[in-house]
């Protein structure tokens, strides 16, 4: 999921690909393993993306960065839902149940009645109840004059109301065909500074960016972890095209896989 910004995973990867994973934890108190991601990268079409964990000390986030400082992360996602297909896209169109040409301000993502809503990024909770043609609907606050709204809900996750702070791909709600509506979908919108924009177009920045202090903070650790995998035996599992995948794991093991 870290690279799922940038590369899509589900289409196959050109010759030489590989990437690798720096884990590191240890055994609970049932002997099961615990282990946290600490470095992953990936190296395709000649590209190798490179991200660290790290935990912001003003808030205690973890998240995922690479080696400037940068997170991992887009400020938004385009697709609040997963395992959706898209059934109308933003701009004029016949509404379904009116019946004539009217601006349609967002993407709808239909999918199984229950499925899960997340907040397309961090912010703040600014509406959330029932809203006219939208049925019951939350629109969330972020930084820098984005908003993002949710339409057609079947209920709301626990805890959700107006002043609630959210995160980036914590279930707010679950998909369901509430006010105007034909079937069971999410309508999903991005405003920017109050206008609609298209959301699978619109250019989104990245999530934090580190400066100052805390990127001194990140640099050390980055080094920590670059000189454990320096000098750490690296095992390596390889694969050729069109054979059964293997795999191999040990105590802070890292992983290579070239396909």
């Amino acid at each position: 999921r870290l690279n799922a910004f940038d590369v899509d995973s589900r289409h196959k990867q050109s010759p030489g690909a590989s990437f690798y994973v720096l884990s590191g934890g240890e055994d609970d108190a049932g002997g099961e393993a615990k282990y946290d991601v600490m470095c992953a990268a990936l190296t395709t079409g000649g590209d190798v993306k490179k991200f660290y964990r790290f935990q912001t000390p003003d808030d205690g986030v973890v998240d995922y960065y690479d080696e400037t400082g940068k997170s991992a992360k887009k400020f938004l996602v385009r697709k609040p839902v997963n395992n959706a297909i898209m059934r109308s896209g933003f701009g004029g169109r016949r509404h379904p149940i009116l019946g004539y040409v009217k601006m349609h301000t967002g993407v709808d993502w239909a999918t199984a009645y229950g499925t899960p809503i997340f907040a397309s990024g961090n912010g703040l909770i600014e509406k959330a109840g029932p809203e006219g043609g939208y049925g019951k609907y939350i629109r969330i606050k972020h930084s820098n004059g984005y908003e993002t709204a949710y339409g057609h809900m079947s209920a709301f996750a626990k805890g959700m109301e107006p002043g609630k702070r959210v995160r980036q791909g914590q279930v707010i709600g679950f998909v369901g065909s509430t006010g105007q509506s034909t079937g069971a979908h999410v309508h999903y919108e991005i405003l920017v500074n109050g206008r609609f924009v298209d959301p699978m177009r619109v250019r989104l920045p990245r999530g934090r960016s580190l400066d100052g202090p805390m990127m001194a903070s990140f640099e050390k650790e980055r080094n920590r972890i670059d000189t454990l995998m320096n000098n750490r035996a690296m095992p390596v599992v390889s694969e050729n095209i069109g054979t059964q995948g293997t795999s191999g794991r040990g105590q802070g093991a890292s992983r290579t896989v070239s396909r």
